[in-house]
């Protein structure tokens, strides 16, 4: 597929690799794969995986926990959960079949496994809602004979892309549609030296979208770092992958009380210009219990100095206390990765 420029395309800058694994980390990664995004009707299918790899002094990774979720969205009416698994089991996951996605699917997560808040089962299902958003952008990258994607997703001023005199609101407003946003091609973010960078992902097909999370955290001096991102890649009718939406997010948390200390987002790739303006909203974490950050980021992120996506990368802050306390355990506990 041609990628041709557009005046209000955002930043096009994917990283190009995976950052080694610290002697000392644990690293956290994920992926959610949506099929049936190209079609306006019939069910959405997610996929997910994730693992914890915790990574001892000498640098030997071992597998900490895994997970895989799938759900079924019936679109028929209003989206809702047809169908949901997971694995391990998630003792109370069946309570979400009918729940409305993406509105208070996460409050109806919170009362379904109200112990489940940090586990990567719960990271998963939480990706659920961005998941169903993200799925429409297929028609966005690549109109087909359809003609540009209507835009119904649209909700003027919801963040800093949907802004009302943005690049997407005026489209819809003089074209009837959303311009085309081809992203750049994705580079690999697997280390043919590390193996064990990332869990173990399945091909992505034609039409298929995709959002990877990855989160390290190390403990020095008092400190806990974090050095996180995530990726939505679509794969266009040519077979190539190319990457929708990017940021990067580094911070420092105090590791006697869970405070911020600070925290930064990096806009890697994003479609309209005034997407990036969202990065800023991060500051806004600074002094606040990271334990707290889902319900903040939840209730009070909202309207053009936030970006929907950089939300919910905002949001995984909130596993770090579990991989704090998980990092702290004798790794002989868990089983070495086979390379």
């Amino acid at each position: 597929m041609i990628r041709a420029g557009h005046p209000g395309h955002g930043p096009r800058i994917p990283a190009a690799a995976t950052p080694r694994r610290r002697p000392g980390s644990i690293r956290r990664t994920s992926n959610l794969d949506i099929a049936g995004g190209r079609a306006l009707a019939g069910p959405l299918v997610l996929r997910g995986r994730g693992r914890d790899l915790l990574t001892d002094p000498s640098g030997t990774g071992f597998e900490r926990a895994h997970a895989a979720v799938e759900v079924e969205i019936d679109r028929t009416a209003r989206p809702a959960v047809a169908r949901v698994l997971a694995d391990p089991a998630l003792p109370g996951v069946e309570a979400l079949v009918g729940a409305s996605v993406p509105g208070g699917f996460r409050r109806a997560i919170a009362a379904a496994l109200p112990a489940e808040g940090s586990s990567l089962g719960h990271l998963l299902l939480d990706d659920v809602p961005g998941a169903v958003i993200i799925s429409g952008y297929a028609w966005a990258v690549e109109p087909g004979e359809n003609g540009p994607h209507p835009g119904g997703m649209a909700s003027a001023d919801i963040c800093s892309g949907w802004r009302s005199d943005g690049t997407m609101m005026i489209s819809l407003r003089n074209e009837g549609g959303l311009p085309p946003m081809a992203g750049p091609v994705a580079p690999d973010l697997a280390d043919p030296d590390d193996p064990t960078a990332w869990h173990e992902l399945p091909p992505l097909g034609v039409n298929g979208v995709r959002r990877r999370r990855r989160l390290d955290l190390t403990a020095r001096d008092g400190l806990l770092d974090v050095d996180a991102m995530f990726r939505d890649t679509y794969v266009d009718s040519d077979g190539d992958e190319t990457v929708v939406h990017e940021y990067g997010l580094t911070a420092e948390i105090d590791a006697a009380t869970f405070t911020v200390v600070t925290v930064a987002a990096q806009p890697r790739v994003l479609p309209w210009v005034e997407c990036p303006l969202a990065g800023a909203s991060a500051d806004r974490l600074v002094g606040t219990d990271v334990r707290a950050v889902r319900g903040l980021v939840g209730g009070a992120f909202r309207g053009i100095s936030t970006c929907t996506h950089l939300n919910d990368l905002l949001r995984s802050l909130g596993d770090v206390e579990a991989l704090a306390e998980a990092l702290g355990k004798n790794v002989g506990a868990v089983r070495p990765v086979s390379l």
